[in-house]
């Protein structure tokens, strides 16, 4: 796997866990609805305040680099 690859996935996999973890406990006391938007703010929030101050970066360079990922290995289909 490239090396770029596996720098941004493991940077981002705490918020993927923390956001389904605290996604399932809020669903089960507020709704489904009401925890897709609060909870994604909440990651949204903590992922760019970690990224700023932790990574000097803000973080959209990753984004961008796993949807140009997705989509190359989409067309190479």
């Amino acid at each position: 796997m490239d090396v770029v690859l596996k720098s941004i996935l493991k940077r981002q996999l705490p918020y993927l866990l923390g956001g389904t973890i605290t996604g399932i406990i809020m669903t089960y006391y507020y709704g489904f609805l009401f925890t897709i938007v609060v909870n994604s703010i909440i990651w949204y929030i903590i992922s760019y305040l970690v990224n700023k101050y932790y990574y000097k970066s803000k973080g959209f360079e990753d984004h961008k680099y796993l949807i140009q990922y997705a989509l190359s290995k989409i067309k190479s289909k």
